[in-house]
């Protein structure tokens, strides 16, 4: 039955991509004209936002006439509108004719951030959410991409909504693109390198800053904070597969509270933000407490990075971008063992790959933070600078002449070889 059900839906992918496929032949395609969409069309983040505004703000000189924002969110659409974006829901006549005049499809999430139905004969591009230190796709169970058959692959693309098997990734150098092309088992051919859109700021003369109306007041709490002489440390844990994440490594409330008692008293304040995937971790009533402050659940991490004056995380990925801003980075594996033997795993060795002081307890925590931060700065500058940098360039390469500008050429390029 399961495989009955399988090939019914198979065969209506390939019908239905057929009809969009003849259709989409009667609407001539532009190379002057992108849509964008992210994180299954619900949120406005990450490297497809900052694609849209970078690529918006640079219209003219890129060379498009339009880039379009697609979403299945009524909020998202409507707060767009109002600053002067085009933007459209998924399914509007609207969108699915910007959908059969683009050249290009950009996602950073999954084919359901835009329209995929209509993407066909485009240029399909997924900017992907970060490099990774934690096991993701073919590393999770060790299985070793396989090329398949030109055959099979054709019989793949025809039958997947789209054709979105076949698509180009965004990877940031020649290292990233070859992690990320086992994990995914993307053929080199279909690898863009290039960086990505939402590292601009920290490289950028002149950054582009869009904050959403639902982040606004955080971001406005924190700069007065800022002013009145405040330190700011991120806070983001990664999620845990098989058990919860304890914030700050304890399920003690009391041990919680008076480490941020403490970081109060010496003019220190929290700011954090639990991974959406996350499902069971534990906040507890510390929540509230003036020392920590609780970003939106649907904010972008990226909005906020230039207000931190260090970065604390266990194994999220958000480090390896941070790296970008010069500034110290804390580790905290406060189950470092757990998480690399029996939870998701690393693909790299963590000490290797993290170039900051490492602390695994609430009590090394406190100790840590008791430093004066100038005084954390040096000790980050003198030990752990020159590991950094080396990290930075491995994992980012040439990343201070890859603007968006090198993106732009990168994906005509692409375009331009596939079609001599």
């Amino acid at each position: 039955m399961q495989i009955i059900i399988k090939s019914s839906k198979r065969l209506m992918l390939f019908l239905i991509n057929v009809l969009v496929l003849t259709i989409s032949f009667t609407i001539p395609k532009s190379n002057k004209i992108a849509i964008v969409g992210g994180w299954f069309g619900k949120r406005f983040a990450d490297n497809s936002k900052h694609f849209y505004l970078y690529l918006n703000a640079n219209l003219n000189d890129l060379g498009f006439d339009k880039v379009i924002w697609i979403t299945r969110s009524k909020e998202i659409r409507d707060e767009l509108m109002k600053q002067g974006y085009q933007v459209y829901s998924a399914w509007s006549i609207f969108s699915i004719w910007y959908h059969l005049r683009a050249k290009y499809h950009l996602i950073d999430q999954a084919p359901t951030d835009i329209n995929s139905f209509f993407s066909v004969r485009s240029k399909r591009i997924n900017l992907w959410h970060g490099f990774p230190l934690k096991k993701i796709g073919t590393y999770m169970n060790q299985k070793q991409f396989r090329p398949e058959s030109k055959l099979l692959r054709l019989a793949n693309k025809l039958t997947t909504r789209g054709f979105w098997t076949d698509h180009h990734i965004l990877t940031t150098s020649d290292f990233s693109a070859e992690i990320l092309g086992k994990a995914f088992g993307v053929d080199e051919r279909k690898v863009i390198i290039s960086g990505y859109p939402r590292n601009y700021e920290p490289i950028c003369d002149k950054p582009i800053k869009y904050i959403p109306q639902h982040e606004k007041s955080s971001y406005e709490e924190i700069k007065e904070y800022i002013e009145d002489g405040y330190k700011i440390i991120g806070y983001f844990p990664t999620f845990r597969d098989k058990r919860e994440t304890l914030i700050f490594g304890t399920e003690s409330i009391e041990e919680i509270n008076r480490f941020l008692d403490y970081c109060e008293s010496v003019k220190i304040k929290f700011v954090g933000k639990f991974h959406f995937a996350g499902k069971n971790d534990k906040f507890g009533d510390f929540e509230n407490h003036k020392a920590f402050i609780n970003l939106p659940t649907e904010a972008d991490v990226y909005t906020f990075l230039d207000q931190l004056d260090i970065l604390m995380t266990d194994y999220s990925s958000i480090y390896f971008d941070f790296l970008l801003w010069n500034r110290p980075i804390l580790f905290f594996p406060y189950d470092l063992e757990y998480y690399r033997d029996e939870d998701r795993g690393l693909i790299f060795d963590y000490e290797e790959f993290t170039p900051g002081p490492k602390a695994y307890s609430i009590e090394e925590l406190q100790t840590f933070f008791s430093q004066n931060i100038d005084v954390i700065n040096e000790k980050f500058e003198a030990e752990y600078r020159q590991k950094a940098e080396l990290l930075k360039k491995k994992i980012f390469g040439d990343y201070n002449n890859m603007g968006i500008e090198h993106l732009i050429n990168q994906i005509r390029n692409i375009g331009l070889e596939e079609e001599k």
